[in-house]
């Protein structure tokens, strides 16, 4: 429990989508004046059930946008979209890395494409909500 949120564990179905390289993923943030700044982030992985990771890149916006919502405890928004399958995860800040497995993975698959990565962040689930276009959509599965 981090800040009163419960932390949930990613279903299989949704990290098979999350690590989907076909995917499309994009992370919501939110600015200190409180306007929601959105951007497609293609390094989304989840290494294991209770961690989702990113790569920081070019994100100048959204990595001041993460650490003042890290610092005052809100939870930041990804969508994983592939074909009719979308879920919305809200995820919870947990650190930003320089170094690391995880930060050594990204890296390798990022330079492939010519780029420099300056930092992973990691969060962790709290909330996963099903956003298919299906009668199950809007409805919260962990």
């Amino acid at each position: 429990m981090f800040f009163g949120i419960s932390l949930v564990n990613l279903p299989e179905n949704v990290m098979k989508v999350i690590n989907d390289p076909k995917a499309s993923k994009v992370l919501a943030t939110k600015t200190p004046e409180g306007v929601i700044h959105t951007i497609h982030v293609g390094s989304i992985i989840a290494p294991n059930p209770n961690t989702i990771a990113f790569a920081a890149v070019l994100m100048k916006e959204t990595s001041k946008n993460l650490e003042e919502m890290k610092r005052k405890g809100e939870l930041a928004s990804i969508l994983v979209i592939l074909g009719m399958e979308a879920y919305q995860i809200r995820v919870n800040i947990k650190s930003y890395e320089t170094s690391g497995p995880i930060y050594e993975k990204l890296s390798e698959e990022i330079e492939k494409l010519g780029l420099k990565v300056r930092g992973v962040w990691i969060t962790e689930p709290a909330e996963i909500w099903n956003q298919s276009a299906s009668y199950e959509a809007g409805k919260r599965i962990a």
